[in-house]
Formats: C-alpha cells, structure tokens, sequence
C-alpha cells in the first residue's frame, strides 16, 4: 500500500468574513463554531487517514508560527511558502517536499477553512479516492452534492459512470465550470449531473507532476529548477528567488479544468466553505425576525440579519443602522451584517451592534 500523506492548503484570507477574519488572523485561524479553528478540525478530520506523521501543511511565512502552535506539528511538516501565490504554486511545492519522501505517494490536498459535519462519511470517501489514486492514473477530486442553486462556488460536471467501490459511484469528470448566474444555477440543479467544487483533491504525487508538465509547464519548470536545491544549504535562497517568480494561479484554473484523467466522488458530507456572513447565516439558528443568531440577542426592528459573537453567551443588542462591529474587553468580536450578495441569501437592513 502506498503511502499517504495530506496536505492542508492554509494560506487564505477570509477577506469576505472581514471584520472578523483579518490579515493578522484569517479565518482559518478562528474558532467560530465548535472552540477549536477550522485549521485544527481540518487536521483532525483527515489524521486518522494518514495519522499525525503523514500531516503537512502549506503556508506562507507570515502564518507559519500559528500553524505550528495550533497543530504542534514539528517544523518538517510545515511547508513554508515565502509568499502566497494560490493553490497550483502551493500543492506544486508540496509535491515536490513530499516526492523526496516517496514519489508514489498518495497526496489528499485540502483547504483549511471549510466546514463538515458528517466526518465519518467524509473519511469513508477519501479513503476511496486514495484508493482509486494509488492507481497512479487518476486525479480525484470530491464533488458536492447541491442543495441549492448556489452562485458562489464552481461547479463541476460529471458524465458517465466510471467504477464504483465500497459502494461509492465515481464519475468521469465532463468539465469544470465557473461560477454561475442565478439561471445557470437553478439550470444546473435542474439537470441533476452538477456538483460543486470542493477544492479537495487526490493524487499520487508523481502523477501530478506528470499532469503538470503537460497542463503547467512553466509552473513545472520552475520546480525543476527548485529541485535542484532541495536537501541543501542553498534551499531557502532559492526558494526566496524563483517561487515569487512561478505563476500565480489555482489548480482549478491551471490544471484540473484542462486535464483530461480527472474523476470525481459525489459526496454530502455536510460541507460549507463559510466564505462569508451569507454562508455563516445557514449555519446558525434564526429567530423570528430570520435573524441568523449565534449570540444572546436584543434586536429593535433587526431582521434578516447576521447576529454573532465570539463568546455566544454574551448579550448583544443591535437597532437599524449602518453597520456595527464591536469587542468587549478581551477582544472578542460582535458582528452584525446586512446585505449580502451571495446566491440566494436575502438580506434586511444592516443593523448596528453593541455589547451589553
């Protein structure tokens, strides 16, 4: 069996949860729901699979100390970007580190910041896509099964049938898709073989290179050339001079729309990307007045709004206004949002927040 290793991508911003997540500590970082971060469920979801050896993370210089006291990972399994260049240039580097390691290896690559529910359903299906990538001629990609027809996020569409395994059908990747309009949407979710991009990937590491040099191949080049110095004192200058020079660009963009070996997994593994207070909204209870409510809560004329406070069990009062953003003493942040414009959310007037 080969071995596996999984690699949190956690270099993201979480510029559209601003004011909560910020530049110093974005939302990966941040304990919004459970007490612990999205970065931390993340490692736990995914440990069991490869255990704690086989955990890595990507990310730029700026985060690295965080990642290492929220994981306590040893600082070998930090993979250190010297600035953030997007996804394809991330998991190329990854690729690289690990491949010196075991260039057969399985790479389950993931974001940090998303959010699921049914963990054992999720695991099940990774482990069927490590499974079917160890084959060494697949990338594998989970696709999720839409509830809604969302417009902030991309879609993927599937077409026939291509195995099934433990009882998991997986299909032949027709295309990636963009995001949509409203009409394209609702079309999609209509037609039933539309599933949204999760961002989590499976390969084995030397098939992903092979993918690269075909689809990316100045990105490839370049790591070629970083090769060279991996292992040696002259590692971290080179990497400090020709990553900024790679290509700044997704995996989605750069290769696996073009990729002709692509299969992905329907999954419902109660996911959300959380990528903003629109998304936050579907995850908390609403009150009568459709306020979205992760807080104790007085509302003067509030309705439809965000209403949420680090510490849930503080009071906060909110009445219509522009918009509010407070903390109490320790720093805790209170957030209450209006409008947004993300898929078919609706929201009322923003309101304006305050501690009690």
């Amino acid at each position: 069996m080969a071995e596996v290793f999984a690699v949190i991508m956690a270099g993201g911003r979480g510029e559209r949860l601003w004011p909560l997540s910020t530049p110093v500590r974005p939302k990966q970082f941040l304990p919004l729901l459970s007490g612990k971060s999205f970065l931390q469920a993340t490692a736990e979801r995914v440990v069991p699979l490869v255990g704690k050896e086989g955990l890595f993370v990507v990310v730029p210089r700026e985060y690295n100390e965080l990642v290492a006291k929220e994981l306590s990972l040893p600082w070998e399994q930090i993979i250190v970007e010297p600035e953030g260049r997007n996804t394809a240039p991330a998991l190329g580097l990854s690729s690289l580190v690990l491949s010196a390691r075991d260039p057969k290896a399985v790479m389950i690559a993931l974001p940090s910041d998303h959010l699921v529910t049914k963990v054992e359903e999720f695991q099940r299906i990774l482990g069927a896509a490590v499974e079917l990538a160890e084959k060494g001629e697949y990338l594998v990609t989970l696709g999720i099964k839409p509830d809604r027809p969302a417009t902030g996020y991309g879609y993927i569409r599937y077409a026939e049938l291509f195995a099934e395994t433990q009882g998991i059908p997986i299909y032949r990747v027709e295309r990636f898709v963009e995001k949509p309009d409203r009409t394209k949407a609702e079309a999609f979710l209509a037609e039933g073989c539309y599933l949204w991009n999760s961002g989590i990937f499976v390969w084995r590491l030397d098939t992903f290179m092979h993918a690269l040099s075909l689809h990316m191949p100045e990105l490839y080049s370049g790591l070629l050339e970083l090769r060279e110095h991996l292992g040696k004192p002259s590692w971290e200058g080179a990497l400090a001079h020709l990553y900024p020079r790679l290509p700044a660009i997704s995996i989605d963009y750069g290769l696996m729309e073009k990729a002709q070996n692509v299969l992905v997994i329907p999954a419902d593994i109660g996911w959300s990307d959380v990528g903003d207070w629109s998304a936050m909204s579907n995850l908390f209870p609403k009150d009568e007045s459709g306020n979205a409510v992760w807080a104790k809560h007085l509302g003067i004329d509030t309705e439809n709004c965000v209403i949420y406070a680090e510490e849930p069990g503080r009071l906060v009062a909110t009445r219509p206004s522009g918009f509010g953003y407070c903390g109490n003493k320790r720093g805790s942040p209170y957030h209450s949002s209006g409008p947004s414009s993300r898929g078919a959310e609706n929201f009322g007037a923003p309101a304006e927040a305050s501690v009690i």
